[in-house]
């Protein structure tokens, strides 16, 4: 490809009221001015045209159909923090490819004005550009650019967003105008998005007589990252659809006037566990509509396995991949009901974990990584989520592991320190972080009243120090990694003071516990509550404290033996409980509780195996679970790697070690995928293991625990 970008829109002169509009969902004052406009060009030839290569993308979300066929929609999303109303840096460009196999291309791309889902960043300008290579058999090629050659139309039928009204025509189509709005593009290292259509369980064509009204409800299997589409046959109908996720949390709802026959493909995609559609027949024919789902996901080569004589874990595996493969889109979604941006690093870092043990395709993790550092310079350093900007650094190191990437340090080095320079300023006299902004995120839970999302300095001051303690030493190894030896030395040395601050101000001795924070005043602000008196003691602050490295030996299995028998002020939901299983492992206690701990998460998937419930606590009384949260899904990292006891010895699976051990189990069998292939390891009860090493991983077998 040549890479040209040549934006077009529609003419400003004919419609000066749909070219700009608001950078991101969040702005509530600015434009929101939203449409649909259509390109299309055909390009005839007298040889047979073989196949397509494509560089495409679009402001805000574009779809591409080539001979009418349904090719992908896109772009690759630009990543974004929470709470933004500003756009990225950076767009992205979607490399596709499509086979045609005839002489004659219709191009057709659909593209919508304005944010509607909050992954969506706009530039504020409407526009699309696609550089599309045909290959012909003779093994010549053309190259066709988006210009004012292309047609383009303003779509009236979709009014606004999750409406369609064929009653409103389209317009006439006129030729495109070039567009000269300014936009810094990459291309997406990560693939195209698949797409499947899906059927609900009691799958049936719908009627609807001439007057009628009918309402019917159609289950999935589970929970899908999808849009709807209906086949419609019909000379008049309303069409209301709610999407439904699980019970009564519903995800969305969509209207379709149809006037005529029709296949339609809702242009935003739902958590879809169930859909209602409640039809009316204003026609004089009847109506009949074949429901159906567009499922789409990160693509899937490579899928893991786990599978033990305890069913009940088996389920918990399974649902947490299965919510982990509907999160992954172009970027990792907290769920595909909330849709948030790159905010939300907590869910990402888990989520990496999960893929690494079940998926193996690290492109995606490694994209939120670069996405995030992009944001942390754009911004300064400062992103919504105080702690999460840290847990980004244990990400990176973590993903490194995986794949062996230094590039990835490489590229992400300015935007560490930016982001440590930023958290020195919080640094108060008596050398703890004294002064952020918030101490926001802990956990989805409340704490004597105070919601632990963004608590109050007396309830979160301890697990932000934490957090900057294990960031100030993971920074010093990723420094390592790429040779920055004064940067090394730097972040050890203030690690090592940091340390001693922590441990002298805010360890209770007599209870033999860290405290949640200090009593000193703060000016409050919309997301920093005023503090609060009182000494608070949480199982969040000293799980972190032992899991950073803050305490070691003894006092630090003592304090996790406290956490697990003790009463504290609150309890840790399925996202933080990654990190208690971390701190077990590091205190040798691992074996003694992981088990029984691991099993809690069956009351979620006995109540709903269609996807992973947020959480098994209501952080407050009117909030509503998803049941599509893959933050909480640690099991599906946790339950192979401790069966296999995997250690990975050098970056990149040049050196691992395996310690397999059954626990309390009569027979395990894991699969790994990994750059190589699988790691497979097979258990069972009196019988020798099964171990298989792919060629080209070196890899170290402990029997020690059978």
């Amino acid at each position: 490809m040549k890479n040209i970008e040549q934006w077009i829109w529609l003419d400003s002169e004919v419609y000066p009221d749909f070219q700009r509009c608001r950078c991101t969902s969040f702005d509530k004052d600015g434009d929101k001015t939203y449409c649909v406009a259509e390109f299309k060009k055909t390009v005839k030839s007298d040889k047979n045209i073989n196949k397509a290569k494509i560089r495409i993308s679009g402001d805000t979300l574009y779809e591409l159909y080539i001979n009418g066929k349904f090719i992908g929609n896109g772009p690759a999303a630009a990543g974004g923090d929470y709470g933004d109303t500003n756009g990225t840096v950076w767009h992205y460009a979607d490399l596709r490819e499509a086979v045609i196999d005839k002489n004659e291309a219709e191009l057709f791309i659909r593209v919508q004005l304005s944010p509607v889902s909050m992954t969506e960043i706009s530039t504020g300008l409407g526009g699309v550009f696609a550089e599309i290579e045909l290959q012909y058999d003779d093994g010549e090629s053309e190259t066709i650019l988006t210009d004012e050659t292309w047609l383009a139309r303003l779509n009236r039928s979709y009014n606004k967003p999750y409406s369609f009204d064929g009653n409103i025509k389209a317009d006439m189509w006129l030729n495109a105008k070039m567009q000269n709005g300014t936009r810094k593009i990459k291309d997406a290292p990560i693939p195209c998005l698949d797409y499947t259509i899906i059927y609900p369980d009691n799958m049936q064509k719908i009627l609807v007589h001439a007057g009628e009204t009918k309402e019917i409800t159609l289950e999935f299997d589970k929970i899908y990252s999808a849009s709807l589409a209906l086949i419609i046959e019909t000379d008049g109908c309303i069409i209301n659809a709610d999407v439904i996720e699980f019970g009564d949390v519903h995800s969305g709802e969509e209207q379709i006037i149809a006037c005529e026959d029709m296949e339609y493909y809702g242009i935003e995609y739902h958590s879809m566990g169930a859909y209602t559609l409640k039809i009316t027949n204003y026609g004089v024919k009847t109506t009949t509509i074949l429901p159906a789902a567009r499922f789409q996901r990160y693509p899937v080569t490579q899928s893991g396995k786990f599978n033990c004589s305890d069913e009940k874990l088996n389920d918990i595996y399974n649902v947490c991949k299965w919510t982990l493969e509907i999160c992954r889109q172009t970027l990792h979604l907290d769920s595909p009901k909330h849709q948030e941006p790159l905010a939300c690093t907590g869910d990402y870092y888990i989520e990496s974990l999960m893929t690494a043990f079940t998926f193996g395709d690290m492109r995606l993790s490694e994209l939120d990584i670069m996405r995030t550092a992009d944001e942390i310079i754009h911004h300064n350093g400062k992103m919504f989520h105080t702690t999460y900007s840290l847990i980004w650094l244990q990400m990176i190191l973590d993903v490194y592991k995986f794949t062996g990437n230094r590039e990835l340090i490489i590229y992400c080095k300015d935007a560490m320190v930016t982001l440590l320079n930023l958290f020195s300023t919080y640094i108060g006299e008596n050398r703890l972080v004294d002064n952020p902004p918030d101490y926001m995120f802990v956990d989805w839970v409340v704490a004597d009243g105070h919601s632990m999302h963004h608590p109050p300095k007396a309830l979160g001051q301890t697990v932000l120090n934490a957090f900057y303690y294990n960031g100030l030493i993971v920074a010093a190894q990723l420094a390592e990694i790429i040779g920055e030896n004064e940067l090394q030395e730097k972040y050890t040395l203030d690690a090592e003071m940091h340390k001693k601050a922590f441990n002298e101000i805010l360890f209770d001795s007599e209870k033999g516990l860290y405290f949640d924070g200090l009593n000193t005043p703060v000016e409050p602000s919309f997301w920093l509550p005023q503090n609060i008196e009182g000494r608070y003691f949480s199982k969040h602050a000293n799980i972190l404290s032992v899991l950073c490295g803050l305490c070691e030996g003894e006092k630090a299995k003592t304090i996790i033996e406290k956490v697990m028998s003790e009463k504290f002020i609150t309890e840790l939901q399925p996202y933080f409980m990654h990190y208690l299983f971390e701190a077990l492992k590091k205190t040798g206690l691992y074996e003694k509780y992981a088990m029984n701990e691991l099993r809690r998460w069956s009351v979620m998937t006995d109540a709903c195996k269609k996807g992973l419930q947020e959480g098994w606590i209501k952080p407050q009384e009117d909030y509503s679970f998803d049941h599509s949260h893959a933050w909480g899904g640690t099991p599906a990292y946790q339950l192979p790697e401790a069966i296999t006891g995997f250690k990975m010895l050098e970056a990149g699976f040049k050196k691992i070690s395996l310690t397999p051990n059954l626990f309390d189990l009569d027979f395990a069998d894991v699969s790994i995928p990994t750059p190589c292939g699988y790691i497979v390891c097979k258990l069972k009860k009196g019988e020798k293991p099964i171990i298989i090493i792919p060629d080209g991983i070196d890899c170290e077998v402990n029997y020690e625990k059978l």
